[in-house]
Order: C-alpha cells, then sequence, then structure tokens
C-alpha cells in the first residue's frame, strides 16, 4: 500500500470517527468547503491539474469503498455530493477534462442516479425531504430524466472542445440500466437533432458527425467490455435507434461535403474495422442500405472508366441488384470531381467496415458485387501501371494520371485484405465472388482491343491466378472456378462442343463462326497462359489430389478437359505463341509425368476428338502433300484443315517425344485401316487425311522392322504381328498400279490420294546439315518389286515420253522418283537413271530460270533506277519482283534436289560397300550429266548472293529483302546448300564461269560474300558460301583484290623495279573483308560475344588464314601476304579472340594436372585448337558455327589461335610480347602450352626431320625428347655447331640459338652466325624448317661471294627473303629494298646510309 493510500485511509477513519460523534458538524464543515475545481491551484498547467484530478478520484474510490463496505451514506451526502453540486456549474464553463472525470469516477464509485439526486438535492429542485444524510430514497424517474435530458445531455453533447472525450465518457457512464432505453432515446435526439427535421443532412454538421461518431465508438468498447447484469447496455441489439439507422443511411446516400467525417460516422456506426469489432448500432436492413449506396458510389467510378472492358464489367456485376438500374446513378456523380470523392467515400467506409460487409449473409449479394468491384478497380490500376507512358496526348494522360492516383488507394486496400478473410467468406459468397470475377474476366478479354494483347493476357492470367487462391479451399473448388472459366459462350469454344451426354463426353463442331476471331485467340493465348502456371493436371486433366469417393470416380474421369487440349491445337496460333512452341511442350511434359494410366484416357480422348473432327471436316480442305522427311514444324503449319494439322502435331509430338510407341502407332494404323472402306464403299474423307497420319505413324512401325532386319536378315517375321502392316501396304501399291499412268491423269479416281498413301510410306530420316537423308524402313524384295513397277509405269517407254505437265501430276512424279531412288535404286536399269537424271535436270533448270529471273530484274531496279530520293519506289518494286505467286518450281525443284542427294548418295559414299553390284551410274557417261546437274544447283546458288550483292549496294533495307525471301522456302535453300558443299570442282570452276559471263553488276565472288555476311539467311547457306570461298578454285580469286601483283616477281633472282621498295602498298584484299581485317577488332572488343558483326570479322580472318595456309611456304605471294598482315592486318583480333576463350578456367584445370574434366568453352577451344594446328584448316570449326552460340564461338576462337601460331608465329609473338597485364598473359601461355605447344613442337620436329636439308656442307639432327635441333655447317676448314632450342610454350615465347661448337671461325663472325640464326628463327612466320633452310641460303650466298645488306647484316632478308639488289650510285653498295624503304621512313631523309649521298 502506497503512502498515500495510507493517508486517504486515515483521512476517512478521522471524518468516519467526526461522523460518529458529531455529524452535524461534518455537515457543516464540508458545505462551507470550497468546490473541486478550486482544488487545483495551477488549472493552467494541465499536467498539474491531471496530478491534482488523480488524487481526488483516489480520495473518491476510497470513500466509496468505505460507503459499500460499512453501509455509510456520509461520504457521499456529506462529503462528495455537496463537493460536486457545488463543482457542476463550474465543471461545465471551465471546460477541464479532470474536473469531468472527477464526476465522472464519482458517477462509477456511487450510481448514476445517487450523483444525479446529488446535484438535484443541492440545488433544490427537489420538493421532497431529505434526511441528513441523504437518505435511502431514490429521486422520482422524471426529476432524474429531465435532469439528464435538460442538463447533462446537452452540456456533454456540447461543442468540440478538449474535454469532448472526458464528457462523452460521463455521459455514458450516466447510463443507467434500467432507463437506457429512455436515456439512449434522448441521446440519440440530440445527437442527431432529427426530431424536428426530415433530413439528415440539413441538421448534421460536421461536429455533430464527429461527436456523435466518438461517442458511438465509446458505446461500442463499453459493450465489449459490459459487465454481466447489464442487461440492457450489454445487448447490442438495445443500442439500435430509428433515428440513428437513419442518419448513418443519410449520410452514406449524401455528397461527402465533410471530407473524412461522413466515411468515420458510417463506419463507427456500422463497425467492422477488424475480426474482433463487428458490433453494429444499425439494423441488417439499414446495413443493406448503406451497402448499397456504398455500391452504387463504386460502380459510378467503374462506369466512368476510359477502358470499355471495365465499363462493360458493371453491369456485369450485379444487374438486377439495384432498383434503379446501373446506368441511372445520379446527377451527383456527373462531375468527375464529385465521383471521385464518392468513391473515396466508398473505399474509406469499406476499410472500416469490411469484416460488417460478410454479416450480410447471401440473400443480398452485396458481398460478392463489392468484393467484385473491389478486384475489378484493382484490375484496372495494374493495367493503368503499364500504359501510363502510351497515352496519346497530355491531356489523355493527366485523365490517366489522376484516375492511376486513386486506383492505387484501391490497390492498396486490396493488398491488405488477407487471403484469411476471403477463404472466411461462405461458400455461396465466394461461389458469387468467383463468378462475377470469371464474367469480368472473359468480357474483358473477348472485348478489349486497344490494349497490348500480350501485355493485357499477361495480366489477366495473374487475375485468375490470384481468384483461385484466394477463393477456392481445396481443388474442387478450384476445378469448380475453372469450369466457369472454360464454359460454353457466344465465341467459345470455337472448334469443339463440350457435350458430357456422348460417350466421350465431346464432339466436333460444325463450325460455321469466323475461324480468325481474334478475341478468341487472345482467350486461348489465356488459357495457355494459366496452364504454364498450373500446369496441364490442373486445367486440361481436371486432376485432383485427393481421390473422390467410389461413387464419383467414374463421373471425374468422364469431365477431364480433353476438349480443351483439342480446342487449343486446333486454334494453332494465338498472340505470343503457338500450338508447336508452347502447348505441345507443355503436354509431352505432363505425359512423361504421369504415369501410363493417368494420362491416357487424356491422350486417347484428344486423339478421338481430332480424329472425328478431322473426318468430318478432313475433305473439305486443299490436298497436303506428305513429308518425305521428318514433317517441320512449318510443314505442318501448312496444312489448312485444323483439324488435320492439329492431330498431325499431336501424334508427331508424342511418337517424336517417345510417349508412344510401336505398339501404339500399331493400333492407330489398324484404327485408321479399318475406317477406309464403310461397307464397300471408299470413306473420301478417311482416305484424303490418312496419308500425312501414315507418314507419321510408318516411323515408329517401321522401328520394329530395322531392329528385326539388324538383328538377323534370315528371320521371317511374324504373320500374325509385323507382316500385316507391309501387306496392307502392298496392297495400296498395288490398288495405285491399277490406276492409268499420270501422264494420263484424270480427276474422280481417288488416283491423288492412293499415290500419297503410297509415298507416305516410305520416309526418309534427315539426320541433319550436309548428310544424305537415310531410310527409316526396310522393305521386303516383294514391297520393292511392285514400288518398281509402279515407277516403271509412269515412265513409259524411254525418257522421250511426254509428260503431262499438270502440277499435281509432277508433284507426284518428283515424289514417286525420291522414293523410288532411296528405295529401288539397287533395281534401277541404265533406262530408269536415264528417266530419273533428265526429269532432275529439267526441274532444277526450271528453279534456276526464275531465280535468273529474278537476279535480273534485281540488277536492273537497282542500277538504272536508284537514287537516295526514291529509296521506298526502289524497296517497293523489290518487294513485288521477291514476291513468288506460284511457288511450283520451287517446290518441284525441292523433290528434285532430294533425289539428287539420294543418287549421289548410294553412289558416291556406297560404291566401296557395294562393289559387287554392277552400278549403271558408275559409267563415265553419267559424271558430265551429274556436273551439269550441280552447275544448275550452283546457279541457283549464286543467283540469290547476287541478287543480295547487288541489293546490298543500294541499302540495307533491300539487301535484308533478299535475304527474307530465302526464309519462305528455307528446306529448298538447304538442299541447295547441301549440294553445294558436296560440289565437283570441275561443277563449281563451270558455275563461277558462267557467272562471270553473266553480265551483271555483281559477279560471283561477291555474291558468295553476300551470303557469308548476310543478316538474315539459311545457316548452311553460309556454310556452304565459306566452304566455296576457302577452297579451289574460289580461294585464289576471293582474298586479294587483284593477283597481277603477284606475277610481277616470279624469280627471287630478278631485278626488283623501285616500286618494288614498299610492299604495304602492292596488296588489297578484297573491299568486302578488307575493312574487316583492318579497323574493325577494335569495334568488336565492345560488341557481345555472339554478335552479328563479330562473327563476320571471324569469318574473314578464317577466310584469311586459310588462304595464306593455301599458299606454298616459299612463295613471294605467301612472302607479301604475310608482310600485309604485320603491316595492316590489326593484332586487335588475338584480344578478341581470348573474349571467348576462359583463360582462368583453363589455368585452373592445368594447376589441377589434368585431374578432372574440362569445363565448357575452354574443353572446346582446347580442342579445336590442337585440330586446327594438326590438319592446318577451319573448315570443321566453322561448319558447326551455326546456330551461332557462346561455346561455338569458343570453338572457332580456339581453332583460329591454333592456325595462326602455326602459320604466323611471330605475329602471334610479337602480339604476345607487347601484353601488359600479367594474369592475361599467364593465362595465354597456361593455354598454350598446355594445348597448342606440343603438337606445334612435334610438327616442327617431324617437318625438320622430312626435309632434306642436308648436304656436303649442312647437316641436321633432331632430338624430340629435348626439344632440340642440332645444326652443322662447315665449309673451307671451318665449321660451327648451332642448337636451337625450342620452349615449351613455342611459340610465345622465342627459341634459343646457342653455338656448341665452332672452328676456324672468328669470334665476330660466330657471334654474327648466332645473331642471323637467332632473327631468321624469329622471324619466321611459317614453319621453323623454312627458316633454316633460308638460313643455310644465306650462308651458301655469303660464301659465294655475295655481299650481304649493310643495313641488316644479312645476306637473304630474314622476312621477304630476298636478296640485297638496290645499289648506291655512290658508293656501290647493294641493299635489300625492303631494308630501305624502312631506313628512309624512319630516318625521314632519302639519303644512303653509308655515305649520306642522295640515293
Amino acid at each position: 500500500m502506497s503512502y498515500l493510500q495510507e493517508l486517504g485511509n486515515c483521512i476517512v477513519g478521522i471524518l468516519s470517527g467526526i461522523y460518529l460523534l458529531e455529524h452535524d458538524l461534518l455537515t457543516a464543515s464540508l458545505q462551507n468547503s470550497e468546490s473541486c475545481v478550486g482544488l487545483f491551484p495551477n488549472a493552467g498547467n494541465l499536467e498539474t491539474e491531471s496530478e491534482c484530478a488523480e488524487r481526488v478520484n483516489q480520495f473518491i474510490s476510497l470513500l466509496g469503498e468505505y460507503a459499500m463496505q460499512k453501509g455509510r451514506s456520509w461520504p457521499l451526502v456529506c462529503l462528495v455530493g455537496p463537493m460536486l453540486a457545488k463543482s457542476f456549474p463550474l465543471m461545465r464553463s471551465h471546460d477541464s477534462p479532470s474536473c469531468v472525470k472527477i464526476l465522472s469516477v464519482a458517477v462509477s464509485v456511487f450510481g448514476s442516479r445517487k450523483i444525479v439526486q446529488q446535484l438535484l438535492v443541492q440545488h433544490n429542485l427537489s420538493s421532497c425531504s431529505h434526511s441528513t444524510d441523504g437518505g435511502d430514497k431514490e429521486i422520482e424517474a422524471d426529476l432524474f430524466m429531465q435532469m439528464f435530458k435538460e442538463s447533462i445531455v446537452p452540456w456533454c453533447l456540447r461543442g468540440n472542445s478538449c474535454s469532448l472525450s472526458a464528457r462523452l465518457d460521463m455521459l455514458l457512464a450516466l447510463l443507467d440500466d434500467e432507463y437506457f432505453s429512455e436515456q439512449w432515446d434522448t441521446v440519440i435526439r440530440y445527437a442527431t437533432n432529427l426530431e424536428h427535421s426530415g433530413s439528415a443532412t440539413s441538421s448534421l454538421d460536421s461536429d455533430r458527425i464527429t461527436i456523435l461518431a466518438m461517442l458511438l465508438e465509446k458505446a461500442r468498447d463499453k459493450i465489449a467490455n459490459r459487465k454481466e447484469g447489464n442487461v440492457s447496455m450489454g445487448n447490442p441489439d438495445h443500442w439500435h435507434h430509428e433515428l440513428l439507422e437513419s442518419a448513418a443511411v443519410a449520410v452514406a446516400c449524401s455528397p461527402p461535403a465533410f471530407g473524412t467525417s461522413n466515411s468515420q460516422f458510417v463506419c463507427t456506426v456500422v463497425g467492422g474495422s477488424t475480426k474482433n469489432n463487428q458490433t453494429s448500432f444499425v439494423s441488417r436492413d439499414a446495413l443493406v442500405l448503406i451497402f448499397e449506396e456504398v455500391f452504387k458510389k463504386l460502380l459510378s467510378f467503374i462506369l466512368a472508366s476510359s477502358f470499355t472492358w471495365v465499363r462493360n464489367a458493371g453491369p456485369l456485376l450485379s444487374p438486377n441488384l439495384l432498383t434503379a438500374g446501373a446506368n441511372n446513378i445520379g446527377p451527383e456523380f456527373e462531375s468527375s470531381v464529385t465521383m471521385f470523392e464518392m468513391a473515396q467515400f466508398a473505399l474509406e467506409v469499406l476499410d472500416g467496415t469490411l469484416f460488417s460487409l460478410k454479416t450480410l449473409g447471401e440473400e443480398s449479394g452485396l458481398v460478392s458485387v463489392i468484393l467484385s468491384a473491389i478486384f475489378l478497380i484493382d484490375w484496372e490500376f495494374l493495367v493503368l501501371v503499364t500504359i501510363r507512358d502510351d497515352a496519346p496526348d497530355d491531356e489523355s494522360k493527366e485523365k490517366l494520371k489522376s484516375r492511376l492516383v486513386f486506383s492505387e488507394l484501391f490497390h492498396a486496400f486490396r493488398c491488405k485484405i488477407s487471403n484469411q478473410f476471403w477463404k472466411s467468406l461462405s461458400l455461396h459468397n465466394r461461389q458469387a465472388l468467383g463468378s462475377s470475377l470469371i464474367q469480368c474476366m472473359r468480357s474483358a478479354i473477348f472485348n478489349e482491343d486497344k490494349l497490348d494483347t500480350e501485355k493485357f493476357t499477361s495480366l489477366c492470367c495473374l487475375w485468375m491466378l490470384e481468384v483461385l487462391d484466394c477463393l477456392s479451399q481445396d481443388q474442387y473448388e478450384e476445378q469448380n472456378l475453372l469450369d466457369q472459366l472454360l464454359c460454353q459462350g457466344e465465341r467459345w469454344p470455337l472448334w469443339i462442343v463440350p457435350d458430357f451426354s456422348s460417350p466421350e463426353g465431346l464432339v466436333a463442331k460444325n463450325f460455321s463462326a469466323d475461324v480468325h476471331d481474334f478475341g478468341h485467340r487472345k482467350f486461348v493465348s489465356f488459357i495457355v497462359k494459366i496452364i504454364s502456371e498450373l500446369g496441364i493436371d490442373r486445367v486440361v486433366a481436371g486432376y485432383v489430389k485427393h481421390s473422390l469417393p467410389p461413387s464419383q470416380e467414374t463421373a471425374n474421369e468422364k469431365h477431364t478437359r480433353s476438349w480443351l487440349a483439342a480446342e487449343i491445337l486446333c486454334t494453332w496460333k494465338w498472340p505470343g505463341g503457338c500450338a508447336v512452341a508452347s502447348f505441345l511442350p507443355s503436354l509431352s511434359a505432363y505425359a512423361k509425368s504421369r504415369n501410363y494410366s493417368s494420362q491416357e484416357s487424356l491422350l486417347d480422348f484428344v486423339f478421338n476428338i481430332l480424329l472425328d473432327g478431322a473426318l468430318i471436316h478432313g475433305g473439305c480442305g486443299a490436298h497436303n502433300f506428305v513429308y518425305l522427311g521428318p514433317a517441320s514444324s512449318e510443314e505442318v503449319e501448312d496444312i489448312e484443315e485444323p483439324f488435320l494439322r492439329a492431330l498431325v502435331a499431336f501424334i508427331l509430338t508424342l511418337f517424336k517425344d517417345n510417349i508412344w510407341g510401336t505398339e501404339k502407332a500399331m493400333m492407330l494404323f489398324d484404327l485408321l485401316v479399318n475406317k477406309i472402306y464403310v461397307g464397300e464403299a471408299i470413306n473420301t474423307n478417311c482416305l484424303r487425311i490418312l496419308p500425312l497420319i501414315v507418314n507419321v505413324l510408318i516411323r515408329p512401325l517401321s522401328q520394329r522392322s530395322i531392329r528385326s532386319h539388324d538383328s538377323s536378315r534370315d528371320t521371317q517375321p511374324d504373320s500374325s504381328g509385323e507382316n500385316h502392316v507391309p501387306d496392307i501396304i502392298a496392297g495400296w501399291l498395288q490398288k495405285a498400279i491399277s490406276f492409268p499412268p499420270l501422264i494420263t491423269w484424270q480427276t474422280g479416281q481417288d488416283m491423288e490420294d492412293w499415290f500419297q498413301l503410297v509415298i507416305s510410306c516410305y520416309p526418309f530420316s534427315t539426320l541433319g546439315g550436309l548428310q544424305t537423308p537415310t531410310l527409316e524402313r526396310n522393305i521386303s524384295s516383294g514391297e520393292s518389286t511392285l514400288l518398281l513397277e509402279l515407277f516403271r509405269k509412269q515412265r513409259g517407254p524411254g525418257t522421250s515420253t511426254v509428260i503431262n505437265q499438270l502440277p499435281v501430276v509432277q508433284t507426284l512424279l518428283s515424289r514417286l522418283i525420291v522414293v523410288s531412288v532411296g528405295y529401288c535404286w539397287k533395281e534401277f536399269d541404265e533406262d530408269d537413271w536415264e528417266f530419273v537424271l533428265y526429269q532432275l535436270r529439267r526441274w532444277i533448270q526450271s528453279a534456276v530460270v526464275m531465280m535468273e529471273e529474278i537476279a535480273e530484274n534485281v540488277n536492273d531496279t537497282i542500277t538504272s533506277s536508284f537514287t537516295s530520293h526514291n529509296l521506298d519506289s526502289i524497296l517497293n518494286k523489290l518487294g513485288t519482283i521477291l514476291y513468288i505467286s506460284d511457288p511450283f518450281p520451287i517446290d518441284i525443284a525441292k523433290n528434285a534436289l532430294l533425289s539428287f542427294s539420294l543418287s549421289c548418295g548410294p553412289f558416291g559414299l556406297r560404291q566401296a560397300e557395294d562393289a559387287d553390284n554392277i552400278n549403271p551410274l558408275r559409267m563415265e557417261r553419267w559424271d558430265p550429266i551429274k556436273d551439269r546437274i550441280l552447275e544448275g544447283i550452283l546457279r541457283l546458288f549464286f543467283c540469290t548472293g547476287i541478287a543480295e550483292a547487288i541489293a546490298s549496294s543500294c541499302c540495307d533495307e533491300a539487301a535484308s529483302l533478299i535475304s527474307l525471301s530465302r526464309f519462305e522456302h528455307s528446306h529448298f535453300w538447304e538442299l541447295v546448300a547441301s549440294s553445294v558443299v558436296n560440289s565437283s570442282t570441275n561443277a563449281r570452276d563451270r558455275a563461277v564461269k558462267s557467272v562471270e559471263f553473266w553480265g551483271l553488276s555483281k559477279g560471283p565472288i561477291s555474291s558468295l560474300y553476300a551470303i557469308l555476311f548476310s543478316s538474315k539467311t539459311v545457316p548452311l547457306l553460309q556454310f556452304a558460301a565459306y566452304s566455296i570461298i576457302s577452297s579451289e578454285p574460289v580461294l585464289h580469286l576471293a582474298i586479294v583484290e587483284d593477283k597481277t601483283y603477284l606475277d610481277g616477281v616470279t624469280n627471287s633472282e630478278e631485278d626488283s623495279s623501285p616500286h618494288d621498295m614498299s610492299t604495304e602498298t602492292s596488296i588489297h584484299l578484297k573491299e568486302e573483308i578488307s575493312c574487316m581485317i583492318e579497323k574493325l577488332p577494335h569495334k568488336v572488343l565492345e560488341m557481345d560475344l555472339v554478335a552479328e558483326q563479330r562473327v563476320h570479322v571471324f569469318l574473314a580472318w578464317s577466310l584469311l588464314l586459310s588462304h595464306l595456309w593455301s599458299l606454298p611456304s616459299s612463295s613471294p605471294e605467301r612472302e607479301r601476304l604475310v608482310q600485309y598482315i604485320q603491316d595492316s592486318a590489326d593484332s586487335v583480333i588475338l584480344d578478341c579472340l581470348f573474349q571467348h576463350i576462359p583463360l582462368e578456367l583453363g589455368m585452373a584445370h592445368v594447376i589441377k594436372k589434368k585431374d578432372i574434366e574440362l569445363p565448357a568453352g575452354i574443353a572446346e577451344a582446347a580442342a579445336a585448337a590442337t585440330r586446327a594446328i594438326t590438319t592446318g584448316s577451319l573448315l570443321f570449326s566453322v561448319q558447326s558455327l551455326w546456330p551461332v552460340e557462346p561455346v561455338k564461338m569458343a570453338s572457332l576462337s580456339g581453332a583460329m589461335f591454333g592456325l595462326m601460331l602455326r602459320i604466323l608465329p611471330a605475329y602471334v609473338r610479337q602480339w604476345f610480347s607487347d601484353l601488359r597485364d600479367r594474369s592475361t598473359l599467364a593465362g595465354i601461355e597456361s593455354f598454350t602450352r598446355a594445348w597448342c605447344s606440343p603438337p606445334l613442337i612435334t610438327n616442327e620436329l617431324s617437318l625438320i626431320k622430312k626435309n632434306d636439308l642436308a648436304d656436303e656442307h649442312f647437316s641436321i639432327s633432331v632430338s624430340k625428347s629435348a626439344n632440340e635441333v642440332v645444326a652443322t655447317y662447315t665449309k673451307d676448314e671451318t665449321g660451327m655447331d648451332l642448337v636451337i632450342h625450342l620452349p615449351s610454350s613455342y611459340p610465345l615465347r622465342p627459341v634459343d640459338v646457342d653455338c656448341m661448337r665452332s672452328l676456324g671461325i672468328s669470334e665476330v663472325k660466330q657471334r654474327k652466325w648466332l645473331m642471323s640464326m637467332s632473327s631468321f628463327v624469329r622471324n619466321q612466320n611459317g614453319a621453323l624448317a623454312e627458316a633454316i633452310k633460308i638460313w643455310k641460303s644465306n650462308f651458301d650466298k655469303e660464301f659465294e661471294g655475295v655481299e650481304e645488306c649493310p643495313i641488316c647484316y644479312s645476306v637473304i632478308h630474314t622476312t621477304n627473303h630476298g636478296l640485297p639488289r638496290l645499289p648506291c650510285r655512290t658508293c656501290k653498295h647493294k641493299f635489300h629494298s625492303a631494308c630501305l624503304y624502312k631506313w628512309f621512313s624512319t630516318s625521314h631523309k632519302s639519303t644512303c646510309p653509308l655515305c649520306q649521298s642522295p640515293f
């Protein structure tokens, strides 16, 4: 017990004793005391005042405890009552919270009626007689209520001052449980002032609203802390009042004239700001009216949106909820400012009443529509964020900005709502909310056409995922929401009608709607995005993790959404994706991840739906020719009929990914075969679609026959199993043979369909790249005989047979030739080959004529009319020229190229294997024909290159048009490139000469470079261009601009003319590569590692190195090219190479002694460097370059570095010695020492040993173990042994030359010979053997009396290997032309270095 409490108890005890001895004395003394206001000496000091009031309150509490314990009335009657009565007028005027609190404490201690009684007694308001201690009687009810109404309530609800909170607490303390209803009625009537007014807006001002809100909030706390026995005040329903409800509804309906006061008042009345604060002061009917007004305000904001999809969603939320209708919101919403204020009011109300909204239940429907509106405004905000910078003008931007700022408030509110709240909603409300949101979402996707499709569908996907996360408590509810999303509508689905009454639950749709409906494709894009997020199992398969009761399992299986997969496949393309690139890979991954039983029914259902649709509609589309090789996505896309296209892509993916195997292929094959005939009649639609499907099925079916053929060629297949497929194919062959030859083409006989079916049974496997296609089936001799018979029936009696020129006839014949050459070539006779080669040459020549015409038209357009002012006109003309209205010549030539590739494959590469077979094509008579065909193919290749080269002289856009046109027939150009790479030297030479004679503005070399450096081209074409440029007879024409400079010095013994002094000016590279070699490497350093221009620079250097490798080691041609590289080619290219080679990984690997596998990048570079050093070729690395990837660039870089080390060692050494970064130096040396130096040293020593350098004066010995060469030179009783030691990091580090023994040679001459050998081996850009040979020749000349050059002190020049031939007219000394040129350049004068006479 504290000191103050002890003191208070003592005082109470003293006062009690006085009262017991002489109570009149106590009464008289207290009546003369001051009021409680006088107890506060420093009333202006709030802190002191509060402390004094607290002591008074403690004393009153002690008196109350005493009165209750002892049953005494004197503390109230003689002490507290008189004090409060005397203080009451001062309390009302003083506005002191502390004074008011004293009154409140007294009421709580002694009771409201007793305190009011004392106030009345002291003011003589009662005519009743009272005992001196106040007696035990209570004042009459009317007097109590009179004072409460006339005095207490007006004072407590008066003005917003500092004592307001204390007065409201006192007012609530004065509420008596017995008179509660009457008291509360008095309070509400006075607070609302509605008893004489019918309008809240005319009677409630801001202060009244604020005071009433504060009172209600305190009342809510009083209810929450209610005590037992407070029957009236403890029941929230007893606090309801009609006037309060009327005021709340009126405020909700009126414009927000008082800022946030209105919303705070409504929130206080309604309650529900938190889960534990759901006490409401209004009835349910009033709540409905209030939330209806809130929804109206939200709806007004929604209908004012600039987005059509948002406005359209407004009526969808609840079309029948509002009496006035969604389009009659009222005139108060006409102003945008008012509209924003109303929406903000609604937001503030919702923020403070959210949990009360949930209590409305299901009947009104308000819960779902209001929450839907919140979602909708939040979604609009997310869209506004993505497009805020795309507004067309400042006014639109300002409108978007203002709406964005306000919508952000809704977004923050929406994010604040926890998932627990959504999950706590009733099932009915969650279902209604989900239904509303999904309707809005579907409407938005189908109808919004102004927003970026990809961004908008991505946002919609996020919204749907949010809806599923918030509203589904289990997987069954999730599936229900997905069912609503995917339910049938006017524009969805387009291809399939879900009908679960059918056996498989689905039927194909007899569509008459617009198949190009953009809204439908947007919706598919949206669905595919959802699938990518949730997975096939949840969206398409309708997978539910927890098993259903046994009675429902069957029903669940029937409701898998296989129709959805079929719908997506039939749609094929949508914004941002397509079936091949996105959906089929997802479906395949799902099938691989599930067990057989869980995915098989889904896949089977999808197949059956697509097959039914193809059978219904397949006969309506145009014919589609079957694929001879594995179908590409472009070829599948060419199928016009949606169901057939989807079906082919579907089964192609499943078999390619090994989800379905041979057994499944057999089942499907039998199923389709049984559908060909309906009774005795042929099912035309089935026959029409069968070739494309069989073309896919025959490949897995063929795997069994190939395996059995490989395991045992003598084993006969089982007639009941494996043999019935060949029997069926044999029957189809016989049916095709029964038709007249193609030259007598007649329609209406299903002839084309049967031929297509036969051709589909003989597939080829394209291994990719430059390899010849291989057969995918092993056929019996009987089947081969039937196929050959069908082919010869079309051939007729001889090659002179007139061929029907109808495109369909030509196409069928060309495809039949392909399969016949592939599968029956061993049975071909001379007439067969003559017919085949004649047709191939004719078809290829037709494509050549077309491409030459295009090239000539491009040339005429560019050369005759191009100016900078008519560029657009030129581009339009080029577009017209390049447009191939009839692709038939290309298509037919494509088949011819495939046939030619097959004919060259078996009879070129396989001749050794089939030596016993007498092959008619081995006869020399066919070689000229094949070369002529190859020449035509090369002309095709040169035509497209020349067209691009001519167009590039105009502008890059024109060249791009040419290169892009090739992508329309990429497979054709790949076949062309494959034949070009494998063409003979004779065919290339003839093609180059014929193009040169053509007389266009660009020649064959320019055409090759145009293809090689094209920005958009077929990769195989680029390699073909590189292959031709890097090989003879083109290589010697393609690098150097003018070769005449090489003819000037054909004999090193001839005198040099004065213009030979500068080797730098005597050579020029082709303009297509000179800039890349000389200037671009510095720019390349800053480029991306796979940048197009970087790749072009690497290719240009590869060609230069290949050309240098091809030149004879001692030829002047090579020496001048080396000199050009040293003087003009920027060595920064070496820095570029090592941007691709991860040196740090290489060093780490070397340190670990190669006990781990090489990391990616360094492994490829190391292997390529070693191979390039060994073979002297870069072709292998360039061939694998496309598509360009970092690892492939690392391989090319390693190969280039390796070849440069071999053919330009001095050039690389000089670059290496100029490097300053130690870590880079160490990394490069480590890489070279580990993977380049060993093969280089081995090669150098082998070349020295192989070269016959020894004679009577010179001998040489090689020590491979010591990496040393000992050269001995003896003459005229003099001799010298020089030791050349190759360092471990050769050639980065120079060789060491030392003298082991000398005989009869002065020290000066010994030092001179030693320096001479060192100079030759260190400056040699080539083999070390060549340097030793030149050194030997140098001293042979010296002993022969040839004078040495006074500048370099050598007879033979160390670089160009020339003799001193330029004499000084005065002193007669002769100089090397290169030495003299360098002397003139560095000394800046043209005088003799010895006598200083003018030279």
